[in-house]
């Protein structure tokens, strides 16, 4: 009777196994289950056995081809993808590093050329103290620290931080958008609106997505192309690249974020 029981045992083990090889969430189970009916076997030979640890030596075989497949197929996928998630939510949070930062510029009246206590927003280099500002003095100390250096795109100076490219883009004088310093900003403009991005910079592979966001905290995401669009240092986003017609659509908002309704300092 014993023996019937651990026969049926490594028989239904051996079955559970073989299904695991196509229904690769079931092998950890039939691993596990394989191992129980091992351990259950007598340690006395027993010749009316030997058909049973033969089977349950073939549903170890099909365990850990199921295992291998699972590991390949689902296990290993579903760490990179939470892991590109991840570091996709530290972009999007240093984003809204530089949103507090723009929000300080604008509060405390830091560029203020026209005199109405409303400052204008600030480039990138501004913000962290590597450029002075509108070509003058430094911010002192600066709305943000301890970020690197700034790096040449053809968009203009970003900096790079997590396996993301960062800049931010203001009205220019005479329309557009830009992140040249070289260029001339709309100061009155630039008191309520920038537009800062966050793309691959493809020194981690598998980043797939660009994140923007405006001065209102509205967050979007679009699709970045290795080499081609908004991946890497030669392929930045446009600077109205989120809210431009032809671009607009790829930019989906961010976990359905309302923006704020109103801008701080007035």
């Amino acid at each position: 009777m014993q023996s019937s029981r651990l026969w049926i045992r490594a028989l239904l083990a051996a079955v559970v196994a073989l299904i695991s090889i196509f229904v690769t969430k079931l092998s950890l189970f039939a691993a596990l289950g394989t191992f129980i009916a091992w351990a259950s076997l007598p340690r006395d030979a027993d010749r009316g056995l030997q058909k049973a640890r033969w089977l349950l030596l073939l549903a170890a075989g099909f365990s850990t081809l199921g295992l291998f497949r699972f590991l390949v197929g689902e296990a290993v996928p579903g760490i990179v993808a939470g892991g590109n998630r991840a570091t996709e939510q530290r972009a999007v949070s240093r984003l809204r590093e530089v949103l507090f930062a723009e929000d300080s510029a604008r509060r405390h009246a830091k560029h203020d050329p026209d005199g109405d206590r409303i400052g204008s927003a600030a480039l990138l280099g501004e913000l962290t103290g590597e450029l002075g500002i509108r070509g003058g003095k430094p911010l002192v100390p600066p709305l943000l620290e301890s970020y690197p250096k700034l790096v040449g795109t053809p968009l203009g100076p970003a900096t790079e931080m997590g396996g993301y490219l960062l800049i931010v883009c203001l009205p220019r004088l005479g329309g557009g958008l830009t992140a040249q310093p070289s260029e001339s900003i709309d100061d009155e403009l630039a008191e309520r609106r920038f537009i800062a991005y966050a793309w691959p910079s493809e020194a981690a592979p598998g980043l797939t997505r660009a994140v923007a966001l405006d001065q209102h905290e509205r967050i979007w995401l679009a699709p970045a192309i290795a080499g081609k669009q908004r991946s890497g240092f030669k392929a930045p986003p446009r600077c109205d690249d989120a809210i431009a017609p032809d671009t607009q659509k790829d930019w989906q908002p961010w976990r359905d974020k309302l923006p704020r309704t109103s801008l701080p300092g007035g």
